[in-house]
């Protein structure tokens, strides 16, 4: 068990660290924590501190830091980390502490860096611009410094030196990634997010140099439409909004850009796309949408739609009222100015791609990952090692279970064996471990399941497929288990009992000409008389009584002394109209149990049939002094007394027949007849009325009905 806790440990740290490569980091955290609770090594524990930061947990970052300095206070990693994390809390005086702490150890350029924005956090420029100038000496006066540099002054709000930087990088690179498009957003924000001539100049530079980038060709485009530069506006705006279609602003751009241009009907499809891309986001940029509804209000009211273009102005308010920014102006004020080309004119804050860190509520450490950002050689690659280290998981989980089973441990067993199916369900032997361990623990919903899940994963495994059949069958889900048994198809007559709880099923849910079949095969073995005596049974329930007899009579013949076969024969054979041989076969079952009810009844009535009527009234009379609520007993009595012209003593038997099962017409007929011959006429006229609407509600059921036609 050891090794493979140690095994499974290792496996998890790998899985941990692939997800943290394909940027699943929620994943990675929950993954790692298994790990650690298999087996704690540092390494994993550097791995999750790691995932957590990545998942936006800097608590469990710095808790697990803490852990690792504990033992090893030299960890240039775990400082770094522990600064990292601290900056992602902004406090950034912990932070200063732990980057320090990690320089001391390693002259790394991302701790530098991670140290200067923190010291900017601070207001501590002048220590940061020293790191900044260090670095430069260190690591070469190159373009991406300057452009890194000027992203950390952006980050702190300090606009001026960030432009100053992105200036110099420049300079030296004019191509340098996306340091243009940077510049002019932040001459934007310079300028409160309203356009000036510098900034449109180096939107115009990072389209020119990025044609195909969406946040270039957007702000280009918006910032043209601040200076009514329609054509040109509508250009680069159609450009992003087919870089990203789902993206609102590019349509309310569109929109609005339309609208001014009184072209209402483009403007109204692409402001109603805004509305559509933008969903249930209706707090985007400040509740933006509020400027579309104002905008499709005016063209309702324009196209004569009083009451639309009433709605659309009511939603803007609503949003103006929810807006978390307010603009000074209320949207009343603004319609009334007929100001819709300044609507559009001041530009909303920059939406750059970021990650969104899901909770660890959300999170399914064993699903796999959907999308990632690795090339598609290297994602291959890494599922294929996920295939085998899930393998490993499920085969490790699987055998640790499996010692403990051995040793009785069947509640921890089922753990780890529902662990291993976590992971790789096709383990073989893992689900049938599964339910043999839940069967250990009395949880048969479970043992099912795990048995269904076998024979999905492998349809050809008859062992699992025979077990889960038998469970359904004495869980008495007879319809499941007919299903299970036909696909095990021959090999269920290689047990006759497996074979005998299919045709038991199959009787259970009506489907007759199945069940003659299998029984018909299963009577042709040899098997042991319980067996047979429980298929005639069967043939009974179908009222197939000529093989039941035949199975009786085989199993008499294999244990003469098995109870109750005579009985069941006799029963069967008077269904088959041989009362005589019915008769023998109840005389001699009486000899062995001549107290037994329902075999004195059988009896007697074989006995009627053969006109034995002295022996079968005595037989009735015991029955109904006995039973006196069995109703056919009573019913045979009082009928063959009044055949007798016994009708005083008739009748009290009738009448007790009539009132213990009222819904027989044959005995409604014989009542009526004693009380018609003892002059009794209302109440025979009354039994007589009873019989003939049980008859007539019998043939109203028997005759078949057509719908109506309408």
């Amino acid at each position: 068990m050891a090794a493979n806790k140690k095994l499974a440990a290792l496996a998890l740290r790998q899985l941990g660290n692939l997800r943290l490569l394909e940027k699943a980091a929620p994943q990675a955290v929950e993954i790692l924590r298994e790990s650690i609770a298999l087996e704690d090594v540092p390494e994993t524990r550097m791995s999750l501190a790691i995932a957590a930061l990545d998942a936006g947990q800097p608590d469990e970052t710095l808790a697990q830091t803490a852990k690792l300095l504990q033992t090893n206070a030299t960890s240039e990693r775990a400082w770094f980390l522990s600064g990292k994390a601290s900056m992602a809390k902004n406090d950034y005086r912990s932070a200063v502490e732990a980057l320090q702490h990690a320089l001391e150890l390693k002259a790394d350029p991302n701790t530098r860096f991670s140290l200067a924005v923190s010291l900017l956090k601070l207001n501590e420029k002048a220590k940061a611009q020293s790191i900044f100038s260090r670095m430069l000496a260190d690591y070469g006066d190159r373009a991406i410094w300057h452009v890194i540099i000027a992203g950390a002054y952006r980050e702190a709000g300090d606009n001026d030196e960030a432009a100053n930087e992105f200036r110099r990088g420049i300079a030296l690179d004019d191509a340098i990634d996306h340091a243009h498009f940077f510049l002019g957003l932040t001459l934007l924000q310079q300028n409160h997010w309203a356009q000036t001539d510098a900034s449109m100049v180096e939107f115009r530079e990072s389209a020119k140099l990025h044609p195909q980038d969406y946040y270039s060709n957007f702000y280009l485009g918006a910032g043209e439409a601040e200076f009514k530069l329609f054509d040109s506006s509508n250009r680069h705006l159609m450009v992003a909004s087919q870089l990203q279609p789902d993206s609102p602003e590019p349509w309310l751009y569109l929109g609005m850009n339309a609208f001014q241009q009184q072209d209402f009907p483009k403007a109204k499809t692409y402001l109603e796309k805004a509305i559509t891309t933008t969903g249930s986001d209706e707090s985007r940029n400040g509740y933006q949408l509020k400027r579309v509804y104002i905008a499709l209000s005016r063209i309702a009211f324009t196209d004569g739609d009083r009451e639309q273009a009433q709605k659309y102005a009511q939603k803007a308010r609503d949003l103006q009222n929810k807006s978390l920014v307010v603009s000074g102006a209320s949207v009343a004020e603004t319609m009334e100015q007929g100001g819709m080309g300044d609507a559009a004119a001041v530009m909303p804050h920059a939406n750059l791609p970021h990650e969104e860190a899901a909770t660890p509520e959300s999170v399914d450490p064993t699903a796999q990952v959907s999308t990632s950002p690795l090339k598609p050689e290297e994602a291959q690659e890494a599922k294929n090692l996920e295939k085998r280290l899930r393998q490993v998981l499920s085969s490790s989980f699987n055998d640790w279970g499996t010692s403990e089973a051995r040793q009785g441990m069947f509640a921890f067993a089922l753990e780890h064996f529902q662990e291993a199916e976590k992971w790789d369900n096709t383990t073989p032997g893992l689900m049938r471990n599964v339910a043999l361990a839940a069967i250990r623990q009395n949880n048969m919903p479970e043992a099912v399941r795990a048995l269904e899940e076998a024979v999905k994963v492998n349809p050809s495994d008859a062992q699992s497929r025979a077990q889960l059949a038998m469970m359904l069958y004495s869980n008495s889900q007879y319809a499941e288990a007919a299903q299970q048994f036909s696909a095990l198809g021959d090999a269920s007559y290689q047990d006759p009992g497996m074979a005998y709880a299919w045709g038991y099923s199959l009787v259970k849910t009506g489907q007759s000409k199945q069940a003659v079949a299998v029984l018909n095969r299963l009577s042709a073995q040899v098997l042991p008389p319980e067996i047979l005596v429980s298929i005639g049974d069967l043939y009974a329930v179908l009222e197939f009584y000529e093989p039941a007899v035949a199975a009786y009579k085989k199993a008499l013949q294999e244990n003469p002394e098995i109870e109750h076969v005579h009985y069941k024969m006799g029963a069967a054979l008077l269904r088959l109209d041989r009362a005589a041989e019915a008769a023998t076969e109840l005389e001699i079952e009486l000899k062995r149990n001549p107290n037994d009810i329902d075999v004195q009844y059988n009896l007697a009535y074989a006995l009627l049939q053969t006109s034995q009527k002295e022996r079968a009234l005595a037989l009735l009379k015991d029955v109904t002094t006995k039973q006196p609520e069995h109703p056919q007993a009573q019913y045979e009595l009082g009928k063959a007394l009044l055949e007798d012209g016994h009708l005083e003593d008739a009748l009290p038997h009738l009448e007790a027949a009539a009132k213990l099962d009222p819904t027989r017409d044959y005995v409604h007929y014989q009542l009526q007849v004693a009380y018609r011959r003892l002059g009794r006429v209302a109440e025979a006229d009354n039994e007589l009325k009873i019989y003939r609407e049980i008859k007539a509600r019998k043939r109203e059921k028997a005759v078949p009905h057509s719908e109506p036609n309408g």
